[in-house]
């Protein structure tokens, strides 16, 4: 027994056939686009954004002792972090303290002879020290760039 099942094209079944054909296409090539378009916007957002033009988070002034062995060294330094975004401050000031505690201990582990060598590699290694510990404390967002508006080695 074969059986096989007609189907009759009546000028409704064709018309409704084609809508469907048509929605589909106009639901994928607006989807394409607006993909393009959010990832070209990312793009454009992340080239037009000069670094240190973002938001930023001011620390209180540090004042330490430095790990150098039978002197009284010590380093004077004010932190700013440029953050992701201005939502980043709300964590921030939540967790001051800790933040204070993180950049403390690094600067706490600095020898004032490389400090006053003014080498670049030293400073720019202890900046991306503080950013890098403190992004892994954070649950939003992230800091940027860490600068020192004043820095201060006696």
């Amino acid at each position: 027994m074969n059986k096989s099942i007609q189907i009759t094209w009546t000028p409704q079944k064709v018309i409704l056939v084609a809508v469907i054909i048509l929605i589909l296409f106009a639901v994928t090539t607006f989807g394409i686009v607006a993909l393009l378009m959010r990832n070209q916007k990312a793009l454009t957002e992340d080239e037009t954004t000069p670094k240190g033009t973002g938001p930023k988070y001011s620390l209180e002034d540090f004042s330490v002792n430095l790990a150098d062995q039978g002197s009284r060294r010590y380093l004077k330094a004010t932190v700013t972090l440029e953050l992701s975004t201005a939502k980043v401050a709300a964590e921030l000031d939540k967790r001051e303290a800790q933040i204070r505690d993180i950049t403390i201990t690094l600067l706490r582990e600095q020898k004032a002879t490389d400090l006053q060598a003014g080498s670049s590699t030293v400073i720019a290694g202890l900046k991306q020290k503080i950013k890098d510990s403190i992004n892994q404390v954070l649950e939003n967002g992230e800091i940027i760039a860490v600068y020192f508006p004043e820095f201060i080695v006696q």
